[in-house]
Order: structure tokens, then C-alpha cells, then sequence
């Protein structure tokens, strides 16, 4: 995720393109949440050009235990449910304001993090949009957070908003580490954000310190490499001469240290870039973007790593 080891690196010269696919919004047919992600959905349409199709989820019905047989599910049950959830998905797109009748909407049966993620490469889409997800501790225990699931499955970036997200967010904070993931999470946060918009870089180093002379030298050329990487970045990002970016750096734990600074600046994006973990580290120790994730409020942007 980010990373705020001593060597940063320099940003890449060549990151990837913008993203011109379709934006893929997932929606759940829950009502409450409608209005942020047809917002959501219609941002991202229009920063990058591409048509907005609805994506519904319907979980296959497990099969019940009787015994030491497993009694089947009815035929036809589950296509009756997907026809249904079609249904009220349509209903939540057209009563929300934001929303439009036109939008394509689809539901598929599946596991709704597996199938979100392989739907959005199969259709190339340029962004998956969806709910930021629940807060239950015990969801988080069993793994079934789907946005999160989504987050570690999808090759293409997630923008998960809360239900205060804004039709036309001000503010984004972009975790800065240098690599083409955070700079691909800035020029994209760039192209969610108003023309006349605040983008700010923010870069968290280390936070261990020592006394010794060498740890000092260390500490010093470190901090002098930071303004020209910060300059690098910036070079890329194709952000409008109306827009303010300023760069901040900071000391501490990223995760951290980034909803903090989102929180006391009132920012309505947090973007990161991520990185592939194995299953083990994801459950002992967790990740930037997972601790993002479930604190944040308003919205988060993960971009992966390509």
C-alpha cells in the first residue's frame, strides 16, 4: 500500500493512461445509498468518458443440510430472484435524483466480490464504483466485507463512497509513495475533483527516529530528496491550471496519519494506491487500504498497482 520506507524511489516516467471504458456501478438495491452512487457513478462517466452501467450481485441459494443428504434448491428460484433484484435495482436508480431510467442495469448470479471484479475486466471497465461498504465488526471477522473483498479481487480502481459523498467533491488527498500506483491514484483524483478544486500530495515518513549521526545524515538527504520527487509527480498529473495541488509530508503510521489529515482538512476523497498481498498478511496485519477503508466516511479511491 503506501509506503514510507526510506527509499522512496522516483516516480515513474511512464504511468498508465487515463482509462476511457465503461464505469461500472454496483449497486445493492438498498435505497439508503442510492443517491451517492448514482452521484458517484455520474462523476466518474463523465471524468472519463465512458458509458455507466449498472452491475447487480444476486447470491446464488445455498443448498440446506437435511441429514446426510443436501436437499437441492428449487429450479427456477434463483432466476426468480435475479429477475426480482433486477427489478429493485431499477427502482433505486430511478427514484434516486441522481439517477437516470436510461442507465443499463444487470444482475448476475455469483459471489458478488469475485464477480464484480471479473465483470470489470471483462467489460475493460475504467472504474468500479460501489458502496463504501458496512462497519460491523463481525463482518470484518468473517471476511465478508464485500467492498473490501472487491478492493484485493479488482484490477481496475474501486471508488467507494459513503452516503455523504458529494455530487462534485472540492477536496481529495492522494497517499503519496512515489510509485505508479500513487501516481496513477493522484491524476485520477484529479479528474474526480471540481476544475477549481484542492488536490493535496501527502507523503508519510518513517516515524522511528535515532540519535546516532548516521541515522541524522539519513534523516537529512531523505528530506531533500522529497520537493523534487513531489515536482516529478506533479509533471504528470494533466491536473487544470484552475486547480490548487500542494504537497504535505508527514511523520507516523500512513494509514494513520492519512484519515487524520483527510478528517482535519474536511477532504471528501482519500485515494491510495495498492499493492498485491498474500492472504496471511491481509489477516494478521492488514493493509493501508483496508484501515482506509473501513474508517473513512465519505469516499475512498484504490488504485491498483498494474
Amino acid at each position: 500500500m503506501i509506503v514510507s520506507a526510506p527509499d522512496a524511489g522516483s516516480p515513474p516516467d511512464v504511468v498508465p493512461d487515463i482509462p476511457n471504458g465503461p464505469v461500472l456501478l454496483a449497486c445493492d438495491r438498498a435505497p439508503a445509498s442510492s443517491e451517492a452512487l448514482c452521484n458517484a457513478g455520474r462523476l466518474a462517466a463523465a471524468a472519463f468518458g465512458g458509458p455507466l452501467q449498472v452491475l447487480g450481485v444476486c447470491e446464488p441459494t445455498p443448498g440446506v443440510a437435511a441429514g446426510m443428504d443436501v436437499l437441492p434448491v428449487p429450479a427456477g428460484l434463483d432466476e426468480a430472484r435475479r429477475v426480482a433484484m433486477v427489478d429493485d435495482v431499477q427502482r433505486a436508480i430511478a427514484v434516486a435524483a441522481a439517477g437516470d431510467r436510461s442507465w443499463p442495469v444487470e444482475v448476475v448470479l455469483g459471489s458478488p466480490a469475485r464477480t464484480l471484479a471479473a465483470e470489470a475486466a471483462r467489460r475493460h471497465a475504467s472504474m468500479l464504483v460501489m458502496g463504501i461498504g458496512r462497519h460491523n465488526p463481525l463482518d470484518r471477522l468473517f471476511g465478508t466485507e464485500t467492498t473490501l473483498a472487491t478492493l484485493r479481487e479488482s484490477p481496475v480502481p474501486v471508488l467507494a463512497v459513503g452516503p455523504s459523498f458529494p455530487a462534485m467533491p472540492q477536496h481529495a488527498v492522494v497517499g503519496m509513495d512515489f510509485s505508479a500506483a500513487s501516481v496513477q491514484a493522484a491524476r485520477l483524483a484529479a479528474r474526480l475533483i471540481a476544475p477549481e478544486g484542492r488536490l493535496t500530495l501527502v507523503h508519510v515518513r518513517p516515524r522511528f527516529e535515532h540519535p546516532s549521526t548516521d541515522w541524522q545524515l539519513w534523516d537529512a538527504d531523505y528530506g531533500r530528496t522529497l520537493p523534487s520527487l513531489f515536482d516529478q509527480v506533479r509533471a504528470q498529473l494533466d491536473a487544470p491550471d484552475t486547480m490548487l495541488v500542494e504537497t504535505v509530508t508527514v511523520r507516523g503510521d500512513p494509514a494513520s496519519s492519512l484519515l487524520s489529515y483527510m478528517q482535519q482538512s474536511q477532504a471528501e476523497l482519500l485515494a491510495v494506491g495498492t499493492q498485491r498481498h498474500g492472504f496471511l498478511e491481509r489477516l494478521v496485519v492488514g493493509s493501508v487500504a483496508t484501515r482506509v477503508l473501513r474508517a473513512a466516511r465519505r469516499g475512498v479511491l484504490a488504485v491498483p498497482a498494474a
